[in-house]
């Protein structure tokens, strides 16, 4: 990841010189631009945590621990990212009221993927004091 990091940042700054140039003129594409270069740092910073994942998983597999609290985990960072990544994209054509409706989505999103664990967490508790 740290010379890919070099790439990504690269990548980054080169866009917003882009986005300021485009946003005198044409404010419409500086938004796609930044939407685009988003995707694309998305797309490489998933490739480089993807072997991270697996070799995460595997080594919780290896031990016998379930994983079913690791993929959760994965889904909730992942819900978590693109939120964010909307959010800040809608934040950035002006539309700061559906930044918030797209984070309360996200957080909403994220509870009710975790309600299984909380319940599984219970369950727990309460044969401990059983």
């Amino acid at each position: 990841m740290r010379i890919e990091i070099f790439k990504i940042l690269a990548l980054l700054l080169i866009t917003a010189a882009i986005c300021i140039v485009l946003s005198r003129s044409n404010f419409e594409y500086a938004l796609l631009a930044s939407v685009i270069a988003g995707v694309i740092v998305g797309v490489m910073v998933l490739n480089n945590l993807a072997d991270s994942f697996i070799l995460i998983r595997d080594s919780l597999e290896e031990y016998g621990v379930n994983t079913e609290y690791f993929k959760v985990s994965i889904k909730a960072l992942g819900i978590g990212y693109i939120t964010n990544f909307i959010a800040d994209t809608c934040r950035d054509s002006g539309q700061t009221s559906l930044a918030s409706k797209a984070e309360f989505a996200g957080r909403s999103a994220i509870f009710i993927l975790s309600v299984p664990l909380i319940i599984q967490v219970l369950k727990t508790a309460v044969g401990f004091i059983k």
